[in-house]
């Protein structure tokens, strides 16, 4: 009973020490993602987003980036230093595919 009990307040302790932290970093994230709405940083690119073409760079030689040719009706691009395949047609991301440390082509 006592080596329960004994774990019981450790168990309290470490949730009291650690819980202002948690919640200082839940804060940071969501203020970041109020920034990221508010327009004061491009927001994260997701799957199914419509691009903005100042922000596309389109591949032109996918074969520098390790890529074969892109597939029927997708181009491949990158936007915020990532590789994309995107639908030329209504400018559309249809997957996300890597990080890109610099454009090549």
């Amino acid at each position: 009973m006592l080596r329960k009990r004994q774990s019981l307040f450790f168990i309290a302790g470490l949730l009291f020490a650690l819980g202002p932290a948690c919640l200082a970093e839940t804060l940071k994230q969501s203020a970041g993602s109020a920034a990221a709405a508010t327009g004061n940083q491009p927001a994260m690119l997701r799957v199914g987003d419509h691009l903005d073409n100042a922000r596309l760079h389109p591949v032109t030689r996918p074969g520098l980036y390790g890529m074969s040719e892109a597939p029927s009706g997708s181009l491949y691009g990158i936007v915020d230093g990532k590789l994309i395949r995107y639908d030329p047609k209504n400018a559309q991301v249809l997957s996300i595919i890597r990080q890109v440390d610099r454009i090549v082509d």
